[in-house]
């Protein structure tokens, strides 16, 4: 995701490519923190809300990802707060 571009395709799109990773190294302890936000975003403020939580959850974990992985959550995260905060 381009440091420029919070828009909610690109976001989910990151989002996406970051879990299909996750799914071919079988990572079950992020999987099972974001999909269920991921596939319950309804698009309202609540959802985001929800979202940009798992988000910093994913930091919480002690076998934390690769520092890619980790750059692209802190973008996902901005990316959710700017969302959030523009709805």
């Amino acid at each position: 995701m381009s440091k420029g571009d919070t828009s909610d395709e690109a976001l989910f799109a990151e989002l996406r490519s970051l879990i299909d990773v996750w799914c071919d190294r079988r990572c079950l302890r992020p999987l099972a923190t974001v999909l269920p936000a991921y596939t319950s975003l309804n698009g309202m403020n609540d959802g985001w809300g929800e979202l940009l939580n798992t988000l910093n959850s994913l930091a919480l974990y002690q076998d934390a990802p690769p520092l890619a992985e980790r750059e692209t959550v802190s973008d996902l995260k901005r990316a959710a707060e700017g969302l959030l905060h523009a709805k």
